[in-house]
């Protein structure tokens, strides 16, 4: 996918690969993996209406927080689209059907690998919720196993018209991407120029009345694809940016409100909304930020990005899979290690 560079202080640069929002998109789907892990093993981490002070309630813990980093995901998404967006009505709905068929045959083979893991470990993920007491397995499939033409349903068709399927679950994003390439190529086949930029925040303002906050992500990312050449290298304010993007989506959802002046906000800081508003702004920051830039710009996050929509279809067959089994004989309550 490809995407306009952003303009430097001496005007716009001509239309290139953002090879720093690639490296972003490595560090999300990094987060998500960390995210599925932990919940899956440790999910205290992620408790609700936790109290005291931790490292998820620091920045930091953008790193582990999936709810984040789809938002970046979505957001992404929205600009890189409309990067790509039809230059006419009649391009789009070719344009559409290519977008189903890059989301669908991926997460078809990625639903037929977890149905292959699943099957070669029918017991794991049950076996590993007894010791972590984690919830999370139950969005995905325990034994008896359903059959493989079920998988394929799931992960080719079923997932696009239900948001939902226990063999691979982060499958649910297939289809807000596809709800997301259909609001982006719509609007941009009928809107042309100067009017793009205000439909996209009524699109934020009113997605985000009706709750409907991964359109938000969508609107956001496009808006920003829209305002690149206005962007312009600001250091302080990227920092800035950056700082309260992390803060404001990175912090884990769920603390309990307090006292004092930051207290109230507690519960506000990572949540649904928040972190989607939240993604918005860290792109800016990466974009108008040249330390950020050259830090994302890092060949590891730029072979990371090339993984990111790999990893993201694969890890968490392997978490509930072989990971669980894993877990399940050598952590410190099960028997074997009870018996060690």
């Amino acid at each position: 996918m490809t995407a306009p560079l952003p303009p430097s202080k001496a005007g716009p640069l001509p239309a290139a690969r953002v090879t720093s929002l690639d490296g972003v998109r490595g560090v999300a789907a990094c987060a998500v993996a960390a995210f599925h892990f932990l919940y899956a093993f440790r999910p205290d981490v992620y408790a609700r209406d936790r109290t005291g002070f931790s490292l998820e309630d620091l920045p930091v813990a953008a790193l582990w927080n999936g709810h984040f980093a789809v938002a970046v995901f979505f957001a992404l998404s929205g600009f890189v689209l409309a990067a790509s967006s039809p230059r006419s009505l009649r391009e789009a709905p070719l344009m559409i059907g290519l977008r189903y068929v890059r989301l669908a045959v991926p997460a078809l083979i990625s639903s037929a690998i977890a149905w292959a893991w699943l099957t070669g470990f029918p017991d794991a993920g049950r076996a590993a919720q007894a010791l972590s007491g984690s919830s999370w397995f139950r969005w995905t499939y325990q034994p008896p196993i359903p059959p493989l033409s079920q998988a394929l349903w799931e992960g080719g068709i079923g997932v696009f018209l239900d948001g939902t399927t226990r063999f691979n679950n982060p499958l649910w994003t297939m289809r807000a991407e596809l709800i997301g390439s259909l609001l982006i190529y719509g609007s941009y086949a009928l809107l042309k120029g100067r009017t793009r930029a205000p439909a996209m925040v009524l699109g934020m303002v009113g997605f985000g009345l009706a709750e409907v906050y991964f359109l938000v992500a969508f609107c956001g990312g496009a808006l920003v694809f829209e305002l690149r050449d206005r962007l312009r290298d600001n250091a302080p304010v990227g920092w800035l940016l950056f700082a309260l993007a992390l803060t404001a989506g990175g912090i884990i959802p769920g603390h309990a409100a307090g006292g004092g002046l930051i207290g109230p906000v507690w519960p506000y800081l990572g949540a649904y909304g928040v972190c989607d508003i939240a993604a918005i702004l860290l792109i800016v920051s990466v974009l108008i930020t040249p330390g950020l830039r050259g830090f994302f710009e890092h060949t590891l996050l730029q072979r990371l990005g090339e993984m990111s929509f790999p990893l993201y279809l694969v890890h968490v067959p392997l978490i509930v899979a072989p990971a669980a089994f894993v877990f399940d004989r050598f952590s410190p309550l099960s028997p074997l290690g009870l018996a060690g």
